[in-house]
């Protein structure tokens, strides 16, 4: 059973009285006394409570063995001189304290708080990861050591009510600005649908309550925006108070509020954010979890992230400089306002459990059972998803897991699923960002935020709706930034201070210079990633232009330039994979990073998609050409024809990478493997990723195999026309992976050494990818050696052939030794006449000379599927070199294939696809039928 002892402030310390906490049902022993008893010191608030939850759990967990004994003060500044006293005279009078983390600055020097890093690796290591990382790393931390155990997950939210801003057709607001003027124009109006008055604003200001947290939001917003580490206060490299103009913006931020808010809000703390807004009075409030939990507003209520800011402190000028990508890293761009810097802020920062230091060792490890097993998953979920009406709804405690954002938890416990959606909404949205705003928590920090507190007070009483010169502002701005001097100025003189301020702060913030944290980081192998992608980069573009410079060109043409550009496209998309794979959170902002891991599997999918697809689309187009010429029947396949089955897939793999994006879309997060190493990946949000990763790799490998089909079959065609051999090498050796080496060399004899190349990439490369994937380092330079192989190899079996058969003699030996010739036959001969919607000229008779002179002198070869005319021996070679440059001066002059007639021919297997445009329907049906031959258009 657990127990309470009260104590009050006035007393200074905790009395022997003890009262019964709570109707304790929970099963203890009756019969034994407990082995151990775990002493807890809190405050008479919302943490006992927690621990009158927290207790009996524990207790029944243990069998009865172990008993929780709570003591409570009255008043933070009490408990605060408990905890600082006990840390400081080492007492080790509890073994728990369950209080704000803000302490933790005060204690810490001592070392009054037990290091529980090596614990939590330990035994706790995977419900630890599974708090958001700020909570983590800047809340629970000290110098990169653990010394908290987080309960509670604080974040302040914009709340407002959503049927009102429906009807005077009002969004959200984004930044402060938009929300004064909504304010100021709903502000005294009567509502129609409820027949009340109006105010614009309700944010409860009574003094040494919530006021301060209200003045960081706004003031944040403008201050700091370049992540959790740079402080919004204060610089955490030297200490200066960031206030400037930027606190002049915030006073004429909180002038208007006063003006358009509560009558009475200086006289209430949250109960003014959340009474008027359940009395359907308030438009627009600031406020922790309360008031969702509490059900304010059901079904009318919305939520939203805090306003940003559209400008930031410049920390050299002091100035306000507009906000842009380099100002502000972290912001959110709109069109019509451009850049917005939100901070979204842990005010208060949850309640959280610390071991006492100076308990014995037996004593610790009860203490820091007690603290792990109330934050697991199971148990921390008990208090965070309360049943509506319940006392832990009232009591507020906020998310701060990522097992706690399921919406379907909350819509069991009584939840409006739509309220539950932007709240959780709101919450990731902010524990997710890099530049979340926590409390200075460094000693003294009471006094900097209720200095802080007044100063605003204090204006806002005095000028009471007022106009205010900015030289009254000034005028507040430099007495509150002189008190905070003044107060850092006090601590580090005093005799009895053990460390200044700043290292303090450094440490809070994780930026003191003697941490070594390991972060496994890219680092500079980043840039061999990048220069071998601009190595690809420089070959693409290269062969690219030399498509289409050569375009006309007969080596070029028979290629089917098309296809050539698609590859270089294909190969292009899948390089710049290589960038995106090297960036980290030390080369980018969160959001940045995010879109990295998002683009990652779009560039290489689509360029792989790409290029096989490319690939498919002219093989397929030559397997239908000579089909047709083996039984001599005339077909017209156009690009446009055999782009279809391009088309599709390119657009299937479209639709399904956007589902995932939109669905499931992969995020940037860095993950602990213990206090001071960590490594970054790319992880989906959900579970729905392996639905869509599963149907690309189905659809793509379908592809590979079709277009591996595909070459098969146009193994025997000449490799100016198909290169099937050289598509063999760059396709199926990615299918190799299972299948016998020696199956592959008897489909391609050349590629011996090619295919054991590729062999040993997805042999090796792959699981050397799931060995690596804990090292970013290793992970990303195997992955560009991957790619870096694909696309270069792709480039030159595709390209060099083509390029070098470019350059022989015999690739121009037509145009260049009877150009002359034909021109002056051309010249002579008759008009030419139009057949089949191309122009003949004399060229055709000749055409028609030749095949006849052919035909008497041949011999006939019968085989099992054809027959063909074989020259003699003695005159072969003479006549073939003429008819082949016959078909090469009629392809340069008239653009008309003759291939069909030259099939008849042994050895002339060759097809040259016409990229002229398609014939006409009269010049197609004249083709029709038996003897006909093949034209590809």
């Amino acid at each position: 059973m657990s127990n309470v002892t009260e104590a009050t402030a006035d007393s200074g310390g905790v009395d022997n009285t003890t009262i019964t906490a709570c109707d304790c049902s929970a099963p203890t022993s009756t019969t034994e006394e407990p082995e151990a008893v775990i002493k807890v010191l809190t405050l008479d608030w919302k943490a006992k409570d927690m621990i009158e939850l927290m207790g009996p759990a524990f207790e029944a967990h243990k069998n009865g063995k172990v008993k929780v004994e709570t003591s409570v003060v009255s008043g933070f500044d009490t408990l605060f001189g408990e905890i600082e006293n006990d840390a400081r005279l080492g007492l080790g009078l509890f073994d728990v304290f369950l209080t704000p983390p803000t302490v933790m600055g005060s204690v810490a020097p001592y070392g009054g708080f037990e290091d529980m890093t090596s614990y939590i690796r330990d035994n706790f290591l995977e419900d630890w990861l599974n708090i958001y990382s700020g909570y983590r790393e800047i809340i629970s931390s000290y110098n990169g050591k653990v010394l908290m155990v987080p309960f509670d997950g604080d974040l302040l939210h914009l709340f407002y009510n959503k049927e009102i801003l429906d009807y005077y057709k009002f969004q959200p607001p984004r930044t402060w600005q938009e929300y004064n003027e909504i304010a100021e124009k709903v502000h005294g109006q009567v509502f129609p649908l409820t027949n009340k008055t109006l105010m614009g604003s309700c944010i409860g200001r009574t003094p040494q309550c919530a006021g301060a947290y209200w003045a960081v939001q706004v003031l944040a917003s403008m201050t700091q925006s370049r992540g959790s580490s740079t402080g919004m206060l204060f610089d955490t490299k030297d200490m200066k108070p960031l206030t400037d103009d930027a606190l002049m913006e915030t006073l004429r931020i909180f002038e208007k509020q006063h003006k358009y808010g509560h009558p009475t809000e200086f006289d209430g703390c949250i109960d003014i954010n959340m009474g008027p807004m359940s009395d359907e009075e308030c438009v627009l409030t600031l406020n922790w979890g309360n008031s969702f939990a509490a059900n304010v507003l059901p079904g009318k209520l919305g939520i939203a992230k805090v306003p940003g800011s559209q400008k930031v402190l410049n920390r050299e000028t002091g100035k306000l400089d507009v906000c842009d990508i380099e100002k502000c890293p972290n912001a959110v761009y709109y069109e019509d306002i451009g850049f917005v810097n939100y901070a979204p802020y842990a005010a208060f920062g949850g309640w959280s459990g610390a071991v006492n230091a100076n308990v014995s060792d037996e004593k610790k490890k009860l203490a820091m059972e007690l603290l792990t097993f109330s934050a697991s998953k199971e148990e921390s979920k008990k208090l965070v998803v309360p049943k509506v009406g319940s006392r832990e709804a009232t009591a507020g405690y906020d998310p701060y897991q990522i097992s706690h954002l399921n919406v379907d938890d909350y819509v069991a416990q009584g939840y409006d699923r739509d309220i539950t959606d932007a709240y959780l909404d709101s919450i990731k949205e902010g524990m997710l960002s890099p530049n979340l705003v926590v409390d200075i928590k460094f000693p003294e920090a009471t006094k900097i935020m209720s200095a802080f507190d007044a100063a605003i007070i204090n204006h806002l009483n005095t000028t009471n709706g007022e106009v205010v010169t900015d030289q009254e502002r000034r005028a507040v701005v430099n007495s509150l930034t002189a008190e905070w001097t003044q107060i850092i100025t006090d601590f580090d003189s005093r005799g009895d201070t053990t460390e200044k301020i700043l290292p303090q702060y450094q440490k809070l913030r994780g930026v003191y210079g003697e941490l070594n944290e390991d972060k496994n980081l890219i680092g500079n192998v980043r840039w061999v990633g990048y220069s071998l992608a601009f190595i690809i980069i420089i070959m693409t573009l290269s062969f690219s232009a030399w498509v289409a410079v050569n375009r006309k060109h007969r080596v070029v043409k028979i290629s089917q330039p098309i296809f050539l550009q698609l590859i270089c496209f294909g190969v292009l998309v899948l390089s710049c994979a290589i960038f995106p794979l090297g960036i980290d959170d030390s080369n980018s902002t969160q959001r940045g990073a995010n879109a990295a891991c998002i683009s990652i599997p779009w560039l290489v999918s689509l360029g792989f998609t790409f290029i096989f697809s490319a690939l498919f689309s002219k093989l397929w187009r030559i397997n239908k050409v000579f089909a047709a010429a083996s039984s001599m029947k005339r077909v017209t396949i156009t690009e446009r024809d055999v782009l279809k089955p391009f088309v599709v897939l390119v657009t299937l793999n479209f639709v399904i990478l956007l589902s995932w994006t939109l669905v499931d879309p992969m995020v940037f997060e860095r993950v602990y493997t213990d206090e001071l190493t960590s490594y970054a990946r790319c992880v989906p949000q959900g579970d729905q990723w392996k639905g869509f990763i599963s149907v690309l790799a189905i659809l793509n490998f379908f592809a590979l195999v079709v277009v591996n089909v595909q070459a098969y079959q146009a193994r025997s065609i000449n490799d100016e026309l198909s290169e099937s051999k050289y598509i063999g090498l760059a396709t199926l050796s990615m299918l190799q992976v299972r299948f016998d080496h020696h199956v592959v060399l008897s489909f391609f004899p050349v590629c011996h050494s090619s295919c054991s190349l590729y062999h040993q990439i997805f042999i090796v490369g792959v699981p050397l990818l799931v060995i690596v994937y804990n090292d970013p380092s290793a992970y990303f330079f195997v992955w560009c050696g991957i790619i870096f192989i694909v696309c270069t190899t792709i480039l030159l079996l595709i390209f060099v052939p083509k390029v070098v058969r470019f350059l022989s003699k015999a690739s121009n030996r037509s145009a260049s030794k009877f150009s002359s010739k034909w021109s002056n036959v051309s010249q002579n001969s008759n008009p030419p006449t139009a057949v089949g919607g191309k122009s003949f000229s004399h060229a055709a008779s000749t055409v028609s000379e030749v095949e006849d002179k052919a035909d008497k002198k041949a011999t006939t070869m019968t085989s099992a599927n054809n027959k063909r005319v074989s020259f003699a021996d003695d005159e072969s070679e003479l006549a073939k070199d003429k008819l082949e440059e016959l078909k090469g001066l009629i392809m340069t002059e008239h653009n008309i294939d003759i291939t069909p007639i030259l099939l008849k021919i042994d050895g002339a297997e060759e097809a040259v696809l016409v990229t002229a445009d398609a014939p006409t329907e009269e010049t197609k049906a004249e083709g029709e039928g038996e003897g006909k031959v093949c034209d590809v258009a």
